[in-house]
């Protein structure tokens, strides 16, 4: 069965076809990124992330990595490598 989650205001939703694995980072672009100490993550293949409503914005947050979010409520969405497009 899907795992399905979107932003706080509700203009982005996805579905995730697999449990993510759960992962903290403490990197100087996850603090910053989180304003906290660190970031928790989830990690899914692309492949098995469906948007279902709407599509996060994209901010390249350095040169190493893109950051989506939804462009109304600002709610973090993704974190990618530049490398793994």
């Amino acid at each position: 069965s899907e795992i399905t989650g979107g932003c706080q205001c509700g203009a982005v939703r996805y579905a995730l076809a697999e449990a993510p694995t759960a992962e903290f980072c403490h990197c100087g672009m996850c603090r910053k990124a989180t304003g906290g100490v660190f970031a928790a993550l989830g990690s899914v293949p692309k492949d098995k992330l469906r948007w279902t409503k709407g599509a996060p914005k994209v901010f390249a947050s350095s040169t190493a990595a893109e950051r989506g979010f939804c462009g109304d409520c600002g709610t973090p969405l993704t974190f990618a490598y530049h490398a793994s497009k």
